[in-house]
């Protein structure tokens, strides 16, 4: 896997070749663990980074990351459509707020082919698993056409939230 610290020297370089080497032998895998993502130049470089191979990176981890709405609305606008990205797995970040779910949607956007998608331990405090939140994602969720797998593990969905997701896909084909 790639990590932040590779990123941030390949950016300071501003070495586009670079990015896809380091994916290619990455085979394709953008995995970022275990980092706190502080600044909007974390994000602007793994935006940078993911951009610049594009036709390289096959998946995306970021696991137990402290995520912000602002830094996932940085990396979907960086990126134009990534078509090669086959499954973005969001583990231990916590997506409980409304304007980190419209980021994510903004980022899914550009993931025209996603056929994976994890959002697990995203949605563990059941005081925020809000019908409104889940309805929000089954929103979220009619735009990934592809989409062929959700994983929702380790999650606070409660009955309310079953409710709210089936009634919000019932109009997935």
């Amino acid at each position: 896997p790639v990590n932040l610290r590779a990123l941030h020297c390949v950016f300071e370089a501003q070495n586009g070749q670079r990015c896809r080497e380091l994916f290619s032998k990455a085979d394709g895998q953008l995995k970022i663990q275990d980092e706190t993502l502080f600044s909007s130049l974390d994000y602007y470089v793994i935006g940078y980074c993911m951009e610049s191979a594009s036709d390289t990176v096959r998946s995306i981890e970021l696991e137990r990351c402290q995520l912000t709405a602002e830094g996932l609305d940085i990396i979907a606008q960086k990126l134009t459509p990534m078509k090669n990205v086959k499954i973005l797995k969001i583990i231990g970040g916590d997506l409980h707020q409304k304007e980190k779910l419209l980021a994510l949607k903004n980022l899914l956007h550009k993931l025209p082919n996603l056929e994976s998608l994890h959002l697990e331990g995203c949605f563990r405090d059941s005081k925020h698993s809000a019908w409104s939140y889940w309805m929000l994602l089954g929103e979220l969720l009619k735009q990934t056409s592809h989409l062929q797998f959700l994983s929702l593990s380790y999650n606070s969905i409660g009955s309310e939230g079953m409710k709210a997701l089936c009634a919000a896909s019932s109009n997935f084909s």
